[in-house]
């Protein structure tokens, strides 16, 4: 049986307060969590509380292992209080071979070394988060991009929390900037005959772009893509990004650029360096006249969605399934980036 148990007590505010409850040598012993429910008004907040809970959970059960461990007479290891933020974040990245994950924590550890570099783990409270956001903006990053990182800060406290580096991880509520709508660039089957019609562009470039823009399928997902993945002309895989497992049929467009099979992976001779190969394609949409629009290989994902929704030939839920998202407001996006298109075909009509 677990020694320490997740107590509740409400709150004048309406939140409940969440403790641990144990009892060593018959004595009662009570910790506060400095967790709290919020009172469910929406589904957003049941799954804050769910998640509040779990990592409740995950602490008690934490501190009931070591109480045993000390009544054994094991001495508990804990971590050093001083251990550094970008030396503890670069310690997950060596754990993952997701390259954009990675990618994505270093540019944050780099981000921190501009705002103070000598923070520890333990040096993060609410004080250090508002300068931290407020460095970024100055720095001239996007709301957006604020976003990301400091939700890659949040990852990284709830991973210290559970490692026992921090007792809790600090309340950073109404801190934290509001992501902005993003508009998706996404070419259009205009723009993609002009691409396919570019004959100085050699295939091992062209094929995965292209077979991703009738896929939706995302850069890594392509370029580690098995024959063993299909069947029946259906890919069927778990996405290197978000783990989700996917099935897309490969229709009549997709498989104009699938190649011949001459080993295990799809795309045998795919681009080393994603640098070289992003800037080869800035310059093979230049040769098919597309200047306006900022064309990378992720592009060819928002394109499929926007033409499957486009064409009607999909509802926003088989879309969004097959792209592998978790929310279907992530699809809605794509919806919003028809919306515009319209007004703006509207709108370039000539007056009367």
């Amino acid at each position: 049986m677990q020694r320490v148990i997740v107590g509740k007590r409400k709150q004048p505010n309406g939140k409940t307060l969440l403790f641990y409850l144990y009892y060593i040598d018959g004595k009662r012993h009570r910790d506060t969590a400095k967790l709290f429910l919020v009172p469910e008004k929406t589904q957003a907040d049941k799954i804050k509380n769910i998640e509040t809970m779990r990592i409740a959970e995950a602490v008690a059960k934490r501190k009931s292992l070591e109480l045993d461990a000390i009544d054994n007479g094991v001495k508990i290891h804990r971590e050093d209080p001083h251990i550094m933020l970008i030396d503890y974040v670069m310690k997950t990245v060596q754990e993952s071979t997701n390259k954009e994950w990675i990618d994505g924590r270093k540019n944050f550890c780099s981000m921190v070394r501009g705002y103070k570099e000598d923070t520890r783990v333990v040096d993060v409270d609410r004080t250090w988060f508002a300068g931290f956001v407020k460095y970024l903006f100055e720095r001239g990053h996007k709301t957006n991009t604020v976003c990301g990182r400091v939700n890659i800060l949040k990852a990284v406290l709830h991973r210290a929390e559970l490692d026992g580096i921090i007792s809790h991880r600090p309340d950073f509520s109404g801190l934290a900037p509001t992501p902005e709508p993003s508009q998706r660039c996404f070419l259009t089957m205009e723009e993609l005959r002009a691409m396919a019609a570019v004959e100085e562009i050699e295939p091992r470039l062209k094929n995965p772009f292209l077979f991703a823009c009738f896929t939706g399928l995302r850069l890594n997902d392509v370029r580690t893509l098995t024959w063993d993945k299909i069947e029946n002309g259906v890919i069927m895989l778990k996405q290197h990004k978000t783990k989700e497992v996917v099935q897309i049929p490969i229709g009549a467009n997709a498989k104009k650029f699938l190649p011949k099979k001459t080993g295990p992976r799809v795309f045998m001779d795919f681009p080393s360096c994603e640098t070289w190969y992003g800037k080869k394609i800035k310059q093979w949409a230049k040769l098919a006249g597309i200047t306006e629009k900022n064309v990378s290989f992720h592009v060819s994902r928002h394109t499929f969605a926007t033409i499957c929704l486009a064409s009607g030939g999909g509802d926003i839920f088989t879309v969004s399934k097959m792209l592998g998202h978790k929310k279907i407001t992530t699809t809605q996006i794509y919806c919003k980036s028809l919306d515009e298109g319209r007004r703006k075909a509207i709108n370039a009509i000539p007056e009367l």
